[in-house]
């Protein structure tokens, strides 16, 4: 009985450590291909790689810009917004992961 047991903790354990990871495992809000929000991301790496807040700060001036102009979706503004936020917390090495992974979910715009 307690094999059984021993068992059943070691599976709710790794469910309970998988689960989470799984379900993060969406997909990564697009920028929709407008020119203006792929300069806007590419200056937000910039900002990050180089661990300059004036950089960062004129980078989520823009995000917000594109925001409210309806150019930049919601979800992709959210993304943004938190990698913004994580560098200014100084986390710079965390917002450089996450934006690496924001930009390299990017998929190519369809074509009209």
């Amino acid at each position: 009985m307690k094999y059984v047991r021993g068992e059943c903790a070691f599976l709710l354990f790794w469910s309970s450590l998988c689960l989470p990871l799984v379900a993060g495992c969406g997909k990564t809000a697009q920028l929709g291909g407008d020119e203006e929000c792929l300069a806007a991301a590419d200056a937000l790496w910039t900002a990050v790689t180089a661990k300059r807040s004036d950089l960062l700060e004129t980078s989520a001036a823009e995000i917000e810009k594109l925001h409210a102009a309806a150019k930049l979706p919601h979800d992709a503004f959210d993304s943004l917004s938190s990698i913004v936020e994580t560098a200014r917390a100084g986390r710079w090495a965390e917002a450089r992961v996450a934006l690496k992974s924001f930009v390299r979910g990017q998929r190519p715009a369809p074509v009209q």
